[in-house]
């Protein structure tokens, strides 16, 4: 969709438009985009992945492996939406302390909330 960007507000523009794809995601593939965006980051940044999802991976093998490799680029953090997440292999995946690097948000209304971001953010800026 874009690359790094400041200009937010084009940027949500844009998510608006683009067709909501119901089906399986391909969570593998928006791993390893994400690793390669990172070289676009601030070299005196930390390096953190921010991952919502609401469904199964296409292949969760691929998704195991793809976000093996971004962990050792990068500190993932995961915000798995809904009932139909897959919670128990986020589960798997995520960093020690996992209830640091997982934000569990039952519906997507809900992720709008204030204290949803302020977890997110919290979690994801170094104290």
């Amino acid at each position: 969709i874009s690359h790094f960007t400041n200009d937010t507000t084009s940027l949500a523009k844009t998510v608006k438009k683009l067709p909501f794809p119901a089906s399986t995601t391909l969570t593998s593939v928006a791993l390893a985009e994400a690793g390669q965006e990172l070289v676009n980051g601030r070299e005196d940044a930390n390096t953190v992945v921010l991952v919502v999802t609401d469904g199964m991976p296409l292949s969760q093998e691929r998704t195991k492996t793809a976000a093996g490799k971004l962990m050792e680029k990068a500190r993932v953090i995961w915000v798995p939406v809904g009932t139909n997440a897959p919670l128990k292999m986020i589960e798997e995946l995520a960093s020690l302390p996992k209830n640091e690097n997982i934000i569990d948000i039952d519906s997507f209304w809900k992720l709008g909330w204030k204290y949803y971001i302020n977890k997110i953010i919290a979690q994801s800026c170094p104290t």
